[in-house]
Formats: structure tokens, sequence, C-alpha cells
């Protein structure tokens, strides 16, 4: 726990909505809530960005760059190349993903290290063992047993959702007999299911307002997400609080109950041959007897509904309180 230092800057990289950047913006958030004296610095520094309005509900003030003492900096993990210019802030690598560190995209490992030791030529990424000196956060047990193999040390903190996905919509009286998903995540494992099974109706998430994908998860008896899971993915939460039933594959932070705690028999083997008798069955099953199978993500679903506290123990625990 660090308690004595004047401010905490957290990077960000500017105009970019997703999991990752919310994540960055709600922990201003939280370290503003406690007293700490916090901003978000977008970069490439040399560029001025505007707050997402997604992201304007976390009043999380901007801020330039600087590299002073008695400040902490808080980097995401695909800019830890920073960690060696900086020279006198106390640095946090937050690990919001293991996958993007190195640039995985699951296009087979070879074409994937090529990638990341292209990076580390370039100067965009440092080699791993280079960092066991500095300090770091996990976002996922995913990322904390990745670190831990690779002897560094780090500290869990994590995320939650934001306040409208927050409250449960799982009455079943408006769902159908329908399968969502996001086609970025698994693709090639989603056309396959698409084509081999045209009995079942699935419905991909593009295109779509935020409200609409709200109805469809609000819709769907099942989503299902056979991508890398890179950390701890906010969609298959999300889906889990509209009601859906989540089927998995087995990647990354999937494989881990900590982060994903759903039974086991949700989580398949996409390298199965047998993936699409496999999935079938079982979203028959859904289909049929959807009431039944909603209770098995009643754990999962509190879970969900406490991570807002974890958090703020979490970054209590990191930072110091008061």
């Amino acid at each position: 726990m660090i308690k004595s230092f004047k401010r905490i800057l957290v990077l960000c990289p500017g105009d970019a909505v997703s999991g990752g950047p919310e994540l960055l913006h709600q922990l201003v958030s939280e370290l503003r809530k406690i007293g700490k004296e916090a901003a978000i610095v977008y970069y490439p520094f040399d560029q001025k960005f505007e707050t997402p309005d997604a992201y304007l509900c976390y009043k999380a003030p901007q801020s330039a760059f600087s590299d002073i003492g008695d400040q902490v900096i808080v980097l995401p993990e695909i800019r830890a190349d920073l960690v060696r210019k900086i020279k006198h802030s106390t640095v946090y690598i937050w690990w919001l993903s293991v996958d993007n560190f190195f640039g995985l995209l699951g296009g087979g490992r070879a074409r994937d290290m090529y990638r990341y030791w292209s990076k580390i030529i370039r100067g965009g990424r440092p080699i791993l063992r280079s960092l066991r000196s500095s300090l770091h956060l996990a976002q996922s047990y995913y990322a904390l047993d990745f670190l831990n193999r690779n002897g560094i040390s780090a500290s869990l903190l994590t995320d939650y959702l934001s306040t409208e996905h927050l409250l449960e919509r799982s009455s079943a009286i408006h769902k159908r007999d329908i399968v969502a998903y996001n086609p970025k995540k698994g693709g090639h494992i989603n056309s396959l299911l698409v084509r081999a099974l045209p009995n079942v109706s699935f419905f991909p998430i593009e295109n779509m307002s935020k409200a609409q994908v709200a109805d469809l998860l609000s819709t769907a008896k099942i989503y299902m997400d056979f991508g890398n899971h890179p950390g701890k993915d906010r969609i298959p939460r999300e889906a889990a609080m509209a009601g859906c039933c989540v089927i998995t594959g087995r990647r990354g932070s999937a494989a881990y109950d900590e982060d994903v705690p759903i039974p086991a028999e949700y989580k398949l083997d996409d390298r199965s041959r047998r993936l699409p008798a496999l999935f079938q069955s079982l979203a028959m099953s859904i289909f049929d007897d959807y009431q039944s199978r909603s209770q098995d993500f009643v754990a999962y679903r509190r879970q969900i509904s406490l991570e807002p506290n974890e958090f703020r123990h979490q970054v209590r625990n990191v930072f110091g309180d008061i």
C-alpha cells in the first residue's frame, strides 16, 4: 500500500470506448471518492482529447502528463514501455489484459509470437522479465496467475459493471429461444456453430446502440462467448445480469472459476470436434427448461452485484484511505 504521495495519474488511450478505458475512469472516480487527487491522462500526449460521453458519469478530470516525485502513475499493460522512461514517479502496471500485452489475436502461436517480438524490436513492448522490479496490479485471476508464474507479484484490482447493467433483468416473460454473441470474440468458432446448427437462432451483437444491446440480452436465453477472454470480460457479466445463461470456452479468464464462476458444464472445449453437438445439446436443454437452467447462474449474478463494493475495498487496499 502507498499512502504518501501528491497525486495519482491514470493513463488511458484517447477516444477509446471499451472495457479497459471504462475501468481506468472507474479507478479515477473511486480514488477521488476516498480523498485522493487523481486524474485521467489521455495519450498520445501530444494530442487533445475530450472525455467520451459514456464516461462523463465518472467525473474524472483530465491532467497533462508529468513525471515528478511524490506521485503515482498507473499504466495499462499495453503501455508498459513507458516504465523505462518514467524516472521520478512511482509506477503501477495494471494488467487489464494478458493477451493484449503480447498482441495475441488468436491467429496461431507462430503469428502471435512474431507480432510480440516485432513490438519488442520496435520498442513498443518491454521483455516481460524486465518488469519484475515494477509494481503490478491484476484485473483478473487469470492475469494474477500469469504474473505469478513469471516471477512477478501483483495485487488484485478488478472492476465492476456500470449501474445500468447491475440491475437484474432476468424475467422469463420476454425470453426467446435465441443465442446472442459478439462476433468480435471467437470469430471462427462462431462461424462454425452458425453453419453447423441452422436450427438454432444466433443473433450477433454488432452495429447496435447500448440500449439495443441491452434489449437483445434481455430477450436472449443464451449468451455465448468463445473468445480469448484476455481479462475478466464485461459482456458475459452484462448478459448474466440480463438473465442469459452464459456459455463460454475455456480460454484465458474463462478457465478460472474466480473470474467466470459458472458451472463447468457451461464451459465447452472449443478445440473438441464434438463442439457443435455439445453446444446444441446444451442449448436445447436451456431452451426447453430455461427457468431451471437460469438458477445455475444465481451465484454468478450475486458475485457480479457485489463487485462495486469489492472494487472499493481493493482500491483502498492498494492506495490507502484518506
